[in-house]
């Protein structure tokens, strides 16, 4: 087990700091894997403490010694993502989603879309550009009404015959506000489906519905991101063909 996949196995144990340190790892992992301890903690405002109480809770004597472990594992992949190139790799992840999200899924949420009285879409950042695209497919949809709300601004009226469709890939940080004024409505909430590469993600238990697409974890943090944006944007290429299809 590589260190990205024991920080996604621990990752139901940890604290909102650890949390926050084991996203900040898999956005920036030249970063953890170079830097000093002390130019880390200047960059990314983590105590040191911090820093050693998360590397002993993926049971490396401390810091540095998870340091050394991941710079190497670091140096392996990135000489592996050379080998094969980029273009084969995501190749491969468009492929796992189509594999690993049924048709019955993407049917049933089809069939949601159709009977709410209106679906909104959000995302934010690199998640924000599926979001648009899924909203442009389907203003061609003539019994589907949806929304695509600004990314600085969220619906203060929810009703519970609409859905909403929240694309997020790690920790969905930027939609924390519109959770807090769900979480008002209780039961007269929207039914809420979750785009997600990441299968502990924070925000989940607020959705009635989580859909996981696989990820990568490559050498740099930019391209893990540009990862889960490849995996959201197959997703919808499913929904365009179902759409299509029906």
């Amino acid at each position: 087990m590589n260190i990205f996949e024991l920080m996604d196995f621990r990752a139901s144990s940890f604290s909102k700091t650890d949390r926050r340190i084991y996203e900040a790892v898999k956005k920036f992992p030249d970063s953890f894997a170079n830097q000093s301890i002390t130019e880390i903690s200047d960059t990314s405002g983590f105590s040191k403490p911090a820093l050693s109480r998360f590397a002993k809770k993926l049971d490396f004597g401390g810091f540095a010694e998870f340091q050394y472990q991941f710079a190497q594992e670091l140096k392996n992949r990135q000489e592996e993502t050379e080998k094969t190139g980029n273009a084969e790799i995501f190749a491969g992840l468009l492929k796992q989603v189509e594999q690993s999200v049924p048709g019955k899924t993407i049917d049933d949420l089809i069939v949601r879309m159709r009977k709410a009285r209106q679906v909104s879409i959000y995302g934010s950042n690199l998640s924000r550009l599926p979001a648009e695209m899924l909203y442009m497919c389907l203003q061609f949809e003539k019994d589907i009404i949806s929304v695509l709300p600004p990314a600085d601004a969220n619906h203060y009226y929810h009703h519970p015959d609409d859905l909403y469709i929240l694309y997020s890939a790690i920790s969905g940080d930027s939609h924390q506000a519109l959770m807090k004024e769900l979480r008002k409505h209780g039961s007269q909430k929207p039914y809420m489906v979750l785009i997600t590469a990441n299968s502990k993600h924070p925000l989940r238990h607020n959705f009635d519905e989580v859909i996981v697409l696989p990820s990568i974890s490559l050498a740099s943090g930019n391209q893990i991101v540009y990862s889960d944006t490849f995996a959201f944007m197959m997703f919808n290429e499913m929904i365009y063909e179902h759409l299509y299809q029906q």
